[in-house]
């Protein structure tokens, strides 16, 4: 049997290529994610020492993200009170998280995106350079930093990677309920799209996304994530419907968790999915 070089570059370049596109395109799908239901820890619920002037104004603007104009408004609101307040990391990680938003979800032009992503990322690190311990800014300098790679080309992916999964490292050691434990969900979508020999794999991807569940187990979003990675990865439908159901058993949350409610949705057509082809076979 003719042996292959595990170190071979010509093997290796192309697989991490691949590998560099697919981590990509889950954060793209994730960050989704994906990423910022901002549910777990009720970044959106009303909070006196928060929701008070400008930065009270954008963050109602943003509880109504469904709809793109007040998404807008969340930006352009968080924007203003950037301006005034550019020395606050609250503020920051405000509009850096309207940037990843209004990017992924409202904006079509690839060159207004890749702005508005660069733009949130390079806020999160003015604001960590002034408070290197703030959890969300590391979080949303991460998905910005990705998103804005992302608009550019699969090199750029390559070489902020490392930076990428240092931001999100933090995140989750300072912060990480936040966001509905978005910094270990991000880091298992990586793991998840990674090689074994750069340091991904099912098994680290199941690890964090279960670890994601233990610390924040309102938020669908986490559940949903493993779901797929059992079905896709451990062919194991059996627990994914398990891990469905417990997650369907969650209150549904409030119409400004957007990621979370859609999340929910996705998981029952999942469950009712199984259900037909359980009727259908005659288990």
């Amino acid at each position: 049997m003719m042996s292959i070089d595990p170190v071979d570059p010509a093997r290796i370049r192309p697989r991490l290529i691949r590998s560099s596109l697919a981590i990509a395109m889950t954060i793209a799908l994730l960050l989704g994610a994906a990423s910022a239901s901002a549910r777990s820890d009720g970044d959106l619920s009303f909070k006196p020492e928060l929701d008070k002037g400008l930065l009270g104004e954008g963050r109602q603007a943003y509880r109504e993200r469904s709809d793109p104009g007040r998404a807008r408004d969340a930006y352009r609101i968080f924007k203003q009170n950037y301006d005034e307040n550019p020395g606050d990391s609250t503020a920051a990680w405000h509009l850096s998280m309207a940037c990843y938003f209004v990017g992924i979800r409202v904006e079509r032009e690839p060159s207004l995106r890749k702005a508005i992503y660069q733009e949130g990322r390079d806020i999160a690190d003015r604001a960590l350079v002034i408070d290197p311990d703030c959890g969300p800014c590391h979080l949303f300098s991460a998905i910005n930093h990705a998103l804005w790679a992302d608009q550019i080309g699969v090199l750029r992916v390559i070489v902020g990677l490392p930076l990428v999964k240092n931001h999100l490292d933090r995140s989750a050691t300072l912060d990480p309920k936040f966001a509905g434990a978005a910094a270990l969900r991000t880091q298992a979508a990586i793991a998840e799209r990674l090689p074994r020999m750069f340091g991904g794999g099912d098994g680290k991807a199941r690890a964090f996304i279960e670890q994601a569940i233990a610390v924040a187990p309102e938020e669908p979003l986490n559940y949903e994530m493993l779901v797929n990675l059992l079905v896709e990865h451990f062919h194991d439908r059996d627990r994914a419907l398990a891990v469905a159901r417990r997650a369907l058993a969650i209150p549904v949350p409030g119409p400004e968790y957007v990621e979370s409610r859609d999340s929910l949705a996705y998981l029952q057509r999942f469950v009712d999915a199984q259900s037909t082809v359980v009727s259908r076979s005659g288990r």
